[in-house]
């Protein structure tokens, strides 16, 4: 499973600004990209108020001063935002899906071209993409199953063979 994970050296910074207070950039990785969860903490005498933005979605959290597992638990929390696994985390795996979607759609089309990107209630094809020239004509739509898919129809509706297929002697 490819998910957003937060290595060891990264919870032992977070350490320092819990127990300081103040704002920090957290990256997390998965094989494939890389977001940063921007971290705000105040503290008062008992306990750490956090607040987390992942790009336009944020989450928060309070953890008490003296907990030993504060860290991890912080660390679990950003884990389960970025994974989906809260309602905050769900949309901000939808905004990642679509911003990569964006970049793969992006890479196919020719100079002046511009993609614009969208989720869909189907299931069977939950991306869509309208594909415009600079003054707003509209050149190509397409829905796909995922990024890599929805490239593909881009391209082909737009005329371009599939590249590395044999097509050269």
């Amino acid at each position: 499973m490819n998910e957003f994970t937060i290595n060891l050296r990264r919870v032992l910074l977070l350490e320092r600004t819990l127990e300081n207070g103040g704002n920090t950039t957290c990256p997390l990785h998965r094989p494939e990209t890389t977001v940063d969860a921007h971290i705000q903490v105040e503290n008062d005498s008992r306990d750490h108020h956090l607040h987390v933005r992942f790009g336009p979605y944020t989450g928060s959290i309070t953890l008490r001063r003296g907990d030993s597992t504060k860290y991890m638990s912080l660390r679990d929390f950003l884990q389960d935002v970025a994974n989906g696994r809260t309602e905050a985390g769900q949309q901000t795996q939808r905004a990642i899906a679509l911003m990569e979607a964006l970049d793969c759609v992006s890479g196919v089309l020719p100079q002046g071209l511009r993609a614009y990107i969208t989720p869909t209630t189907n299931r069977e094809h939950p991306f869509g993409t309208v594909v415009t020239n600079d003054q707003g004509e509209i050149r190509a739509t397409a829905y796909g199953s995922c990024k890599d898919t929805l490239a593909e129809a881009v391209r082909t509706k737009l005329g371009h063979p599939t590249e590395g297929h044999g097509e050269h002697p």
